[in-house]
């Protein structure tokens, strides 16, 4: 028979979580787990799952445990999702996972949300563990009433790893309007300057949309000649226009600046005039801005066109 020490270097090598299975594969009777128990040395964590008392609980452990004990039944929720998928948002205090709205009956051994608009696509798997990918992930945190910044930051962050786009993002949010999606209004204001990959590049679509200017494309790759010219970050292809905007931290070394001199000889070699704005430009100077995009010819659209604009945060 197995001793304590043992169970130690079991639940060690199991993310410091203990199952059922391996304390009875070790050869520890149900007398004997259940005065372990009731001296408080092994503390129970969800169902089926177990830590060591001198173990401290942490996040990862949480949702291990969790996810283990819902299984197929729910997926983790909002803040949680976006941690575990690696968006930069603030580690939470504890693990939030959503169940289809039919199983709210389910024991709260962590904290549970239901949801009637369950729908497997929204589900991925994440280091092998089921969670909300980060589409429905923003939706829900944004109805969990976060601050605009917050909810900025966290779309910006997803968008930069790939983990969603906004046409995804407002596709899905457009499908789950209605009620129990208390965020929308709020996400769906902030997605209108959503589509950079940075901070700048979104006060840049802000300040387009302020001034009801055309919408760039954003983050696009071009090709001439059936060759890759590279990734830019806003397109206007009515008038050929390409827009880079440059934060300080950005292209600083001698090879950065070689390959970003290359990309823009070859966009005007092909036609494209390229303008670049600093975060000076972006910030300080909007006019500058404003002036330098009409000289190119993006200015807005006929007045039988236009939309009265909606409130915009600078």
């Amino acid at each position: 028979m197995s001793n304590e020490r043992d169970l130690i270097e079991l639940a060690r090598c199991n993310h410091l979580l203990l199952t059922e299975a391996q304390r009875r594969a070790a050869g520890w009777s149900e007398e004997r787990w259940e005065r372990a128990q009731a001296a408080g040395i092994w503390l129970q964590v969800t169902p089926g799952h177990y830590r060591h008392l001198a173990t401290p609980l942490t996040f990862d452990m949480k949702v291990r445990a969790g996810a283990a004990w819902l299984g197929r039944r729910g997926a983790m929720f909002g803040t949680t999702a976006l941690f575990w998928l690696g968006v930069d948002v603030p580690e939470p205090d504890v693990a939030e996972f959503v169940v289809p709205r039919g199983m709210r009956s389910v024991a709260n051994w962590v904290r549970l949300h239901t949801t009637t608009s369950w729908n497997e696509a929204d589900v991925t798997r994440h280091f092998g563990l089921r969670t909300t990918n980060a589409t429905r992930a923003i939706i829900d945190f944004a109805a969990t009433k976060p601050t605009a910044h917050e909810l900025e930051h966290a779309i910006d962050s997803a968008v930069q790893l790939r983990r969603t786009a906004f046409a995804r993002l407002t596709k899905r949010l457009a499908e789950l309007r209605g009620p129990g999606h208390c965020g929308g209004p709020l996400l769906a204001e902030l997605l209108l300057d959503t589509g950079g990959d940075s901070y700048l590049e979104r006060r840049f679509l802000a300040l387009l949309r302020a001034h009801q200017l055309p919408r760039p494309e954003c983050q696009v790759v071009l090709r001439a000649n059936g060759q890759r010219i590279g990734r830019v970050d806003f397109t206007f292809p009515a008038q050929s226009v390409v827009v880079e905007v440059s934060g300080s931290l950005g292209h600083t070394t001698a090879r950065d600046r070689t390959k970003d001199a290359r990309r823009r000889n070859a966009l005007q070699q092909s036609g494209i005039q390229v303008l670049e704005f600093t975060t000076a430009h972006v910030i300080d100077d909007p006019n500058y801005v404003l002036t330098t995009l009409a000289r190119a010819r993006v200015t807005r659209p006929p007045a039988h066109t236009q939309v009265k604009p909606r409130h915009v945060r600078l």
